[in-house]
């Protein structure tokens, strides 16, 4: 199979925004957080990225911080949301270490919609699948 046989393999269709209701911790109907779904890019870590996100939040651990970041990247913005100082993967950082309750909530719910657990070993099994 050459590479011209996967041009006629159709497109990933693109999930529609995954909407989180977060009225059960504000209180207010309708308070939701909105993440698009990870394009192949945002599943791999950024070397600068992870290593702010090390910096700022030096207490968990680098599966964490790429969770974080992966949120962070496929957060989609309301508007007024941007300040000068903070990003989205700052916020959902900061949200992880103040209110686990919260967090553990937004990054259950980003998985379940978007599996990216173990992507490293799906790209070596790719890669041994290959091969054989």
């Amino acid at each position: 199979m050459g590479l011209k046989s996967l041009k006629a393999i159709p497109k990933n269709e693109r999930r529609e925004v995954l909407n989180i209701d977060l009225s059960m911790f504000t209180g207010d109907e309708g308070d939701c957080i909105k993440f698009r779904e990870p394009c192949a890019a945002d599943l791999f870590p950024d070397s600068s990225e992870l290593k702010k996100l090390r910096i700022h939040f030096p207490e968990f651990p680098e599966a964490m911080l790429y969770q974080v970041m992966l949120m962070g990247r496929c957060y989609v913005s309301e508007p007024g949301d941007a300040t000068v100082n903070e990003s989205a993967m700052d916020s959902i950082g900061t949200i992880a270490r103040t209110n686990r309750s919260v967090y553990f909530y937004l990054a259950g719910a980003f998985m379940e919609a978007f599996p990216n657990d173990d992507i490293g070993a799906r790209v070596s099994q790719a890669k041994n699948a290959s091969a054989e």
